[in-house]
């Protein structure tokens, strides 16, 4: 993609969550269009297996172990990529999980989990990671936010309740730095088919509940979100942050 006007030959990236699903499509679409890339989540083995493929596509690549609720984890990650490349451009936020449970069911602890994972680690990560950018004077923060921020199903108040503050978080953070030239923008998709929704996808009364709000009548594809990725991350995105942007085949609009 050296041609291209989102061509990311240079860049950095970072990308949590990043050994699977939605995580590893966009670590591999980042590679794709030039960005040497950072995968980290828990899991060494599978985060290796995704560096291979980063590499194989000619990019450099950094598999890095990290517990997202552990800030020494999270710093130490930081740490080890600019000393590794010098740099951090990019960073995305994407490690996080759901659970459907009704309301008088969640457990405190359940709760705290959830957030802990889903709010309180895009948090961390990117008080980490954004130090850096800060310092730099540059960077793209890309949060993966979820439809349900801001038109939730029931028996989601926890994961709502997260996304939606993903969105409030993010939007604040893009006033504060956008003097800085660093842009915070949140992509907000449904339902797609990855490992973690396949037990939804399968469930017929679940499925159906799903499709009766999706205008477009079928689930996303892993890939469909690369581009936007591709684009939020490079430097023509530069005028545009603050931004919750819908992947999600209608389902605001419906």
């Amino acid at each position: 993609m050296s041609d291209s006007i989102f061509n990311l030959e240079g860049k950095v990236a970072i990308v949590t969550g990043g050994s699977r699903g939605l995580g590893k499509a966009m670590a591999l679409g980042l590679a794709d269009a030039g960005a040497d890339v950072v995968v980290a989540s828990r899991t060494q083995a599978d985060l290796d297996k995704v560096a291979e493929e980063i590499k194989a596509k000619g990019r450099k690549a950094l598999a890095i172990a990290m517990d997202a609720t552990n800030f020494d984890s999270i710093k130490a990650m930081a740490a080890k990529v600019v000393e590794e490349f010098g740099k951090i451009d990019i960073l995305i936020n994407n490690a996080g999980f759901g659970t459907t449970v009704p309301f008088l069911k969640i457990a405190e602890e359940d709760w705290d989990r959830l957030l802990n994972i889903n709010l309180k680690g895009y948090f961390m990560v990117t008080q980490a990671v954004g130090a850096y950018m800060f310092k730099a004077k540059a960077g793209r923060v890309i949060n993966i936010s979820s439809a349900m921020g801001e038109s939730p199903m029931p028996f989601m108040a926890h994961y709502a309740a997260s996304k939606g503050a993903i969105n409030a978080m993010t939007k604040s953070l893009a006033q504060e730095w956008a003097r800085r030239g660093i842009t915070v923008n949140a992509i907000a998709p449904s339902y797609f088919l990855t490992d973690m929704n396949k037990s939804a996808h399968e469930d017929e009364m679940t499925n159906k509940l799903i499709m009766s709000k999706t205008p477009v009548g079928r689930w996303g594809e892993a890939n469909e979100l690369v581009g936007l990725t591709v684009y939020l991350s490079s430097d023509n995105s530069a005028y545009l942050t603050g931004a919750i942007i819908p992947v999600d085949g209608g389902w605001a609009s419906a």
